[in-house]
């Protein structure tokens, strides 16, 4: 497939029109139009629905964007990697992640890598779990950072355990259930839940966790961001549903209580079958490791929710 095809489509999607994406790419309109109806023909989609006046992404040009977009932004990459080769430079530590993992385990580890070596490298990734699970088949990283199991991918890959994380109701510290040491689903069954969108990861460990009460909760508001969920339960929209370490980077005014029974979530690490990790992998995975066993130390709660999975590699 051709490079400048797939380069054109990026940044029509992207500028949001023909003429955006020729003066970036220093061409004419018609040069841009063309390597469109190239790809098009090279993939046997129409891509886009075309006016007199405007372009805009058909279904499957929008599906095709979704899907192959971790593979399309990889393409402006590409003059840093051959410039930093030229340069002498070391490779970076690449890592990605999933927005729950990225505040309660990446931020504080890598952190803490950078304090030891400052003159470290790193790129970090934060993707929708669906874009997690898609870059998990795509040799880019060194680490892949995030809730296990991890669905099969086109490139076997190999998944590591880091922790074992209970899940806990996040409320307005003056909410009633505050004073409570934990919360069942019946507590939680009548009130406003604020939950991730269906198709995503925490929605689907919600659900199950609900479903073995034989309940089903009453969701008040839907989104894509753990963040926002943790904000409007602050903001007493709700109840959210998250795990104790993701939500190390949510505002403050909010408290956790642990899920009753108890319902756990796994986090670890992936990387491709037969890899070696570098030193570098291998040194950010010890500050993961100490991170969470000083986390653990702050409060018998803390060591109560967060227990260590283990340490081989």
């Amino acid at each position: 497939m051709n490079f400048k095809t797939l380069q054109a489509f990026r940044l029509v999607v992207s500028q949001g029109s023909l003429a955006a994406a020729a003066q970036a790419m220093n061409l004419s309109q018609p040069a841009v139009s063309r390597l469109i109806q190239m790809l098009e023909g090279e993939t046997r989609l129409k891509l886009f629905d075309r006016t007199r006046r405007s372009l805009t992404l058909s279904e499957a040009g929008d599906r095709f964007y979704r899907e192959t977009r971790h593979i399309l932004d990889g393409i402006d990459e590409l003059p840093h990697i051959a410039a930093g080769i030229q340069a002498g430079q070391g490779q970076p530590l690449r890592l990605v992640t999933a927005p729950r993992t990225a505040a309660g385990l990446v931020t504080p580890a890598l952190a803490r890598l950078q304090r030891s070596q400052p003159n470290l490298k790193s790129v970090v990734d934060v993707l929708s779990r669906f874009e997690f699970e898609s870059r998990s088949g795509i040799a880019r990283y060194d680490l892949g950072i995030g809730s296990l199991p991890v669905p099969p991918t086109l490139m076997p890959i190999e998944s590591r355990p880091l922790c074992r994380v209970r899940m806990e109701a996040v409320m307005a510290a003056d909410h009633p259930l505050a004073r409570k040491d934990a919360v069942t689903a019946e507590d939680l069954a009548r009130l406003p839940i604020i939950g991730m969108q269906p198709n995503l990861f925490g929605r689907q460990q919600t659900d199950a966790f609900f479903r073995s009460s034989g309940l089903m909760p009453a969701y008040a508001v839907e989104t894509t961001s753990s963040v926002i969920a943790c904000q409007l339960a602050r903001d007493g929209a709700g109840i959210a549903i998250n795990d104790r370490l993701s939500v190390l980077g949510a505002p403050a005014g909010i408290v956790t209580r642990p899920m009753a029974p108890a319902h756990w979530l796994l986090f670890g690490y992936i990387f491709h079958a037969g890899q070696i990790l570098s030193e570098d992998a291998q040194t950010f995975l010890d500050c993961v490791r100490s991170h969470i066993d000083d986390f653990r130390a702050e409060s018998a709660e803390n060591a109560d929710c967060v227990v260590p999975q283990g340490a081989d590699t």
